[in-house]
């Protein structure tokens, strides 16, 4: 999982062309957990229901792990 210290497997902006436009969600969001589930379960079905499927399996593993982290990220800074 991509943290701004230790970027990961999957991090996307050293991957970036220089004139793509990407969109990042940080843990601080509230609604940022339930966007990265509703992403990873769409990338899931896309995955296991297509005719082509794609080796995202570690990158929708890590989706589910990161929308864990970034709620206990904010339980952690309430307390």
């Amino acid at each position: 999982m991509s943290t701004k210290a230790n970027p990961g497997e999957f991090d996307c902006y050293s991957k970036l062309e220089p004139d793509e436009p990407y969109f990042l969600l940080m843990a601080r969001d509230a609604s940022a957990p339930d966007i990265v589930r509703l992403w990873a379960a769409f990338r899931k079905l896309l995955i296991f229901e297509t005719i082509e499927p794609r080796s995202d399996g570690k990158k929708v593993i890590e989706a589910f792990e990161c929308a864990n982290a970034m709620e206990a990220w904010r339980k952690n800074r309430e307390s």
